[in-house]
């Protein structure tokens, strides 16, 4: 096979990108790819590398690397268009590096290159961090937001975040499954909706009688309102985009002051735990959020038994305690 080594970085990404879009990968994967790769293309410009794929070497690519992991970086802080200024972690690499890895991997399965430039740098990936969900606290004072919302003028607003964050709490959703959904997803007699998740694949996550109320008030709020046959609506009757869910999550917390990190996918992490917790079986998590595995699955679980084995020391099974030491 003849190896053409001559095609420039960008193209490179590009075909790359075309190809995910061609194998019929989701918006989100795509997405996700573009936002690691670009960087890469941007560090290239900057450090005047030729547009040419021969010029990737693995000094070059650890080079790439380590600034992932080093730089800083401004980030806008929400609603008071100020900006702060953020270190990257060294974990902050490893996704970047998979993504590199994944490029590679097509360019040698494509004959543009022989091997991979990647090949000779090993990368430990980071221990996974813990699974946490929200507070009963904290979402108690987000569902007081939307409450006060209600009772106090701006009820189109309250009853839908009301609804939005009752369904992310009590079905798991993911934020692209939730702003996706329409009308015809939505079956109140049943208390299901059907998702369009991961891979394009459908699933149907299930709500409780007290979200199935909450829903169908948001119905009534949206009626006069909306432009389209998406469920969820701005004040415009315009359809929520994905971004536009992270910005309302965002002003929601700020509102409950709920300082705590994470944003609207932890609410998926906070359901995944209360439904453990009560169901006490990863299988049944498994097909709870729609995992392709249990392995996902088991990190929830392993996060439980951790905040379980803290609750026992507390109840009994302090060492110290036990053998009457101290």
């Amino acid at each position: 096979m003849k190896h053409n080594v001559n095609i420039g970085l960008r193209d490179l990404v590009e075909g790359f990108l075309f190809s995910l879009r061609a194998e019929g990968k989701s918006n989100g994967t795509i997405e996700y790819y573009t936002y690691l790769l670009h960087p890469l293309l941007s560090y290239a410009g900057e450090q005047g590398w030729p547009d040419s794929i021969a010029s990737l070497d693995s000094h070059r690519l650890r080079e790439f690397l380590t600034w992932t992991a080093t730089r800083t970086y401004e980030l806008k802080v929400a609603n008071n268009g100020g900006r702060v200024v953020k270190k990257a972690k060294p974990s902050t690499a490893w996704p970047y590096y998979r993504a590199l890895r994944r490029l590679f991997n097509w360019t040698v399965e494509e004959g543009y290159l022989e091997s991979s430039p990647l090949a000779t740098i090993h990368f430990k990936p980071p221990p996974e961090p813990p699974i946490e969900g929200y507070t009963i606290d904290e979402l108690k004072r987000l569902l007081a937001v939307c409450d006060l919302d209600i009772k106090t003028g701006a009820r189109f607003t309250g009853v839908r975040n009301k609804a939005m964050l009752l369904l992310f709490i009590d079905s798991g959703l993911r934020r692209a499954e939730m702003a996706n959904l329409r009308l015809s997803d939505l079956d109140l007699e049943s208390r299901r909706v059907r998702v369009l998740g991961k891979g394009n694949k459908m699933g149907i996550a299930p709500f409780s009688p007290r979200t199935a109320k909450a829903l169908w008030a948001w119905l009534i709020e949206r009626k006069p309102r909306a432009k389209t046959d998406r469920l969820w609506v701005t004040e415009e009757g315009r359809a929520f985009s994905v971004e536009g869910l992270v910005s309302w999550f965002t002003r929601l917390k700020e509102r409950a002051d709920v300082n705590g990190c994470g944003g609207v996918h932890r609410l998926r992490h906070t359901a995944a735990l209360q439904y453990l917790r009560c169901a006490h079986d990863s299988f049944l998590l498994q097909l709870f959020l729609r995992h392709e595995s249990l392995e996902m699955s088991r990190r929830y679980t392993r996060g439980l038994k951790a905040e379980e084995a803290i609750e026992a020391h507390r109840n009994g099974a302090s060492p110290v305690e036990s053998l009457g030491l101290g």
